[in-house]
């Protein structure tokens, strides 16, 4: 109705100024958009009407919708059956299917700023054994383009465990979260650096607007929140009894971070890669890692 209301206004202008040239009356009648608009003119007014139609074409004089007068420069306006002006959401926009939300698994692992992994800053990770977890519980897609871009935020949580691959942990000492060797004569089972996140996401996606497949693409940045971290070992004594210890807590582990996300897949299931320009730890509290991680997401 928008388009029809410029579309009048217009008329109106053509109409006002041939009335400035001419004194002949006349009236015209305009179909467009399901709607018959009648503009009726004489030397001094412009009146604008507009019916609804029914099915078969025709006007019903109780589904006038809006009527105009124009005399003099001022205008007179009256409007019913309001609903008849809503403006309907493009189904390119409606039908928009972000991919956020879902439940994630990956390998993580730690890397320089060049992204070299492995033994960095005298961290050693059994990759096999460090996992990544995702679950994003909410999405919202914001549609700014018929060619299937959109731009998509949402909320969801991230945990993750590092798996060290020596005998060794992480403890804060005088300030400084260093690795310590593990006391005489106790092999770890297991010795993890855990951390937990809420995740909030700003993403430009891409997906395939003919949506014959869902082919999707994105990339973008995600905050990441922490709530949690630990360090914790897992080991047996001399009489083969096990145990779980927490070490630490904290750390100095940055309270927000940023990363760098990448997604792409086909309608539910995708991929993903993530890598995190800042360091986890603060800056000279702790060794120079930027975590990364890939893996699979099953989106809802």
């Amino acid at each position: 109705m928008k388009k029809v209301l410029l579309f009048t206004a217009a008329l109106i202008s053509l109409t006002q100024f041939a009335a400035a040239t001419t004194t002949l009356e006349g009236d015209t009648t305009i179909l467009f958009n399901n709607k018959r608009i009648k503009v009726s003119e004489t030397t001094d007014r412009v009146k604008v009407k507009v019916y609804e139609l029914t099915n078969s074409g025709d006007s019903v004089e109780s589904e006038k919708v809006f009527e105009g007068i124009y005399k003099d420069g001022r205008s007179y306006e009256t409007r019913r059956n309001t609903k008849s002006f809503t403006i309907s959401v493009p189904s390119w926009n409606r039908d928009y299917d972000p991919h956020w939300a879902g439940f994630g698994v990956g390998f993580a692992n730690f890397s320089d700023a060049s992204l070299s992994l492995n033994d960095v800053d005298g961290v050693s990770l059994n990759s096999g054994k460090s996992l990544d977890y995702n679950l994003n519980v909410f999405e919202k897609a914001y549609p700014i383009s018929r060619n299937g871009w959109a731009v998509v935020t949402g909320l969801g949580m991230r945990w993750t465990r590092y798996r060290l691959d020596k005998n060794e942990y992480f403890k804060e000492i005088g300030g400084v979260t260093t690795l310590l060797p593990a006391p005489e004569g106790v092999t770890y089972k297991s010795s993890k650096l855990g951390t937990t996140h809420i995740t909030i996401p700003l993403l430009l996606e891409w997906q395939n607007p003919h949506r014959k497949s869902e082919l999707f693409f994105s990339a973008g940045l995600v905050g990441a929140i922490k709530t949690w971290s630990s360090s914790k070992v897992v080991y047996r004594d001399s009489e083969g009894d096990k145990h779980k210890q927490k070490m630490d807590s904290g750390m100095n582990i940055r309270p927000f971070n940023i990363d760098v996300l990448i997604q792409g897949g086909l309608d539910n299931v995708g991929f993903y890669a993530r890598y995190s320009p800042m360091t986890m730890f603060e800056k000279n509290k702790g060794p120079e890692l930027h975590p990364v991680s890939i893996g699979l997401q099953f989106h809802f």
